[in-house]
């Protein structure tokens, strides 16, 4: 080994040390069984990180695992959610349309009994009661007032006209 000497020289009344500096450490090489003692803890010291590790990524796989079937078990909710709502709305469309036939059904029967009813009274028969039997006179020209009628009258034709 090779030793640094570092000389100084004195100035005024305080004078220093000289130390004595090495450019390496002086160490003793290791024995056979040391080598061994620092293998065998190194390894053991790297098995304890391995096994920590490992302990610590098992915790995230089962959170993360946790979390997953969270987020898929609210998706299938939202899902049948969804598809019960469907269902509910497309039930109810069919029972308007179902109502609406209904209707048009009932209407197209009043509209036909109505025309029905027109068309079966014969006026001069109610003329005869209404001046024989009532006593009824014809209004004079005093008493008649005149209105427009709205094109609205309603008629429904079941045989062809000959």
């Amino acid at each position: 080994m090779q030793e640094l000497q570092t000389y100084y020289y004195n100035q005024g009344n305080a004078v220093r040390k000289t130390e004595v500096y090495s450019a390496h450490p002086v160490r003793s090489l290791p024995t056979r069984q040391q080598r061994e003692r620092e293998k065998r803890e190194e390894a053991i010291r790297k098995q304890r990180i391995t096994d920590r590790r490992r302990v610590a990524a098992l915790r995230k796989n089962r959170l993360l695992t946790g979390y997953m079937i969270v987020a898929v078990i609210l998706t299938c909710t939202m899902l049948v959610g969804y598809v019960a709502l469907q269902t509910n709305v497309s039930t109810r469309m069919n029972h308007v349309a179902e109502l609406e036939n209904e209707l048009s059904k009932v209407n197209a029967d009043n509209k036909a009994a109505e025309s029905r009813i027109a068309t079966t009274t014969n006026l001069s028969e109610i003329k005869d009661k209404a001046i024989n039997d009532l006593g009824m006179v014809y209004a004079t020209s005093n008493q008649i007032v005149y209105y427009s009628v709205d094109g609205s009258d309603y008629m429904s034709q079941y045989h062809d006209i000959p």
